[in-house]
């Protein structure tokens, strides 16, 4: 199904947006503890999420994984924008996530109505 493709493209850009904001680039040890929990607990449940096992066979239930999936990617957005230094890296890492949701939220309209 291409939506499987579009969302590991999403989930490689999300490790390395994770690494990247893991690694450094942070401002401060308060706010990089605060970035670093929430980006391991948001790829966390990003990693644990299989949308053709929920919805395996059924359509609707199909839809639903790969919406909560969507929804995942956005919110793992907001952590990287909030916890990245402004620069190159975070501009390239946003913008490659902006072009996985995009497409991803086409192939989701496009097969679930």
């Amino acid at each position: 199904m291409i939506i499987d493709k579009k969302m590991l493209a999403a989930a490689g850009l999300i490790g390395l947006a994770g690494a990247l904001t893991l690694q450094g680039g942070l401002v401060t040890r308060a706010w990089a503890d605060e970035c670093e929990a929430m980006t391991g607990s948001v790829k966390a449940l990003i990693d644990k999420m299989d949308p053709a096992a929920k919805g395996a066979g059924n359509p609707a239930k199909s839809c639903a994984a790969y919406g909560e999936g969507l929804g995942l990617i956005k919110s793992f957005r907001i952590v990287v924008d909030e916890c990245m230094d402004e620069g190159d890296k975070r501009t390239e890492i946003l913008a490659g996530l902006d072009r996985s949701i995009r497409q991803l939220q086409g192939e989701v309209d496009g097969h679930c109505q």
